[in-house]
């Protein structure tokens, strides 16, 4: 009894974070999609949003890490984890080694303490 109501207590917010994850997706792909060549004092406007956007993104972030919320960020050539990763295609490769690993990772994952809320999606090599 005690165990089940521990467990409601950390994944009472489970819906709630997933909602969250968009809103932290749309952020990153904001930062991202704004070239650092444009981030100068000839343009103000644009450092001054993209300042407050990665500030943003930051604060939100650390209220994640808070509450248990953490990322799974695999890299290309890491082993494919079924727990943690969602394969969405398969990309072919003559080198037998790589099979079963990532190829490409095409958005990242998130855990609430010790449950994947959303599973990193990625691309997998495949001999």
């Amino acid at each position: 009894m005690r165990k089940q109501i521990e467990e409601s207590k950390q994944f009472g917010i489970q819906g709630f974070c997933k909602d969250l994850l968009e809103v932290a997706d749309v952020l990153n792909r904001a930062t991202t999609s704004v070239p650092k060549e444009e981030l100068s004092d000839k343009n103000p406007h644009l450092k001054n949003l993209f300042e407050g956007l990665t500030m943003t993104e930051s604060q939100l972030h650390k209220v994640f890490e808070k509450h248990g919320v953490v990322k799974i960020s695999p890299k290309e050539g890491d082993a494919f984890d079924p727990n943690y990763h969602e394969a969405l295609f398969q990309v072919p490769t003559q080198d037998s080694e790589s099979a079963s690993k990532i190829a490409r990772v095409e958005k990242i994952g998130y855990m609430l303490v010790d449950r994947t809320i959303r599973p990193a999606l990625v691309g997998v090599f495949k001999a």
